[in-house]
């Protein structure tokens, strides 16, 4: 009997690690979502998106807190055209950490003034609960040729 229940086993373990297998889809999703409820201002969602202690790095390291606050206050009288992803790269560093490093062009419009400016960005992605959240997010503004 113990030698069925092994084989049962056995037979049973590539389609648990095929469902558990990391997948690139699923991380440039959730990266494609914060950026939808990010142009949209939608600190709620957005919220549920970033642990509890996430940072955001760019010329000011900034914690989750900060990173809302900002959110709800540029929106009142900003928009943020929506960001496409350009170039993406997912690495998994274990099957419930992610790194996604990309390139994309952010175009910013505040009292009647559009801007725009290329960016490379990269995320740390965590599967936490069952879903993916981002703790860490860079971006670096590249200079004008």
């Amino acid at each position: 009997m113990r030698r069925l229940l092994a084989l049962v086993m056995l037979a049973a373990t590539p389609s648990l690690f095929a469902q558990s297998t990391p997948n690139s889809v699923d991380i440039l999703a959730a990266e494609n979502l914060f950026w939808t409820n990010y142009t949209a201002g939608n600190t709620t969602e957005l919220a549920k998106q970033l642990t509890p202690n996430f940072i955001n790095v760019e010329e000011e390291i900034w914690t989750r807190d900060q990173v809302l606050a900002f959110v709800q206050s540029f929106f009142k009288q900003c928009t943020l055209a929506p960001v496409k992803i350009v170039d993406p790269k997912v690495a998994f560093l274990t099957p419930t950490i992610a790194t996604l490093t990309y390139h994309a062009r952010e175009t910013p419009t505040c009292g009647g003034k559009t801007m725009s400016g290329d960016t490379n960005i990269s995320t740390v992605w965590l599967l936490q609960d069952g879903r993916w959240q981002m703790h860490l997010h860079t971006e670096y503004a590249v200079p004008p040729k």
